[in-house]
């Protein structure tokens, strides 16, 4: 699990799931913002994203699935990438995008 950059806090599973869906959370411990950093950020999703396109380029190719087999693998790998993504988050003291820091 992630930890502050501020006072080293090692965060729990409930913060980080706050943290990805608001994009800025105070520290538990040392009420400082913190934030995903863009290069996990960037990673982690692609890291979930891309096995997502190939099974479903797959399916739809070598298997000849329907529409409703992908929705249902859709319905089924996003709440389970979700609960998983936390783990791989780092944690950030600055918000960047694009590289350049965000006030």
């Amino acid at each position: 699990m992630a930890h502050c950059q501020n006072c080293d806090f090692k965060w729990s599973w409930g913060d980080m799931m706050q943290l990805s869906f608001k994009g800025k959370k105070e520290c538990p411990n040392c009420h400082k913002n913190q934030y995903v950093s863009g290069k996990s950020g960037f990673l982690t999703t692609m890291l979930f994203t891309m096995p997502f396109v190939f099974l479903t380029s797959y399916l739809r190719t070598y298997q000849d699935a329907g529409w409703l087999t992908i929705v249902l693998v859709f319905l089924i790998y996003m709440p389970l990438i979700s609960l998983l993504m936390p783990f791989f988050y780092r944690l950030s003291s600055t918000q960047k995008r694009f590289g350049k820091t965000v006030e």
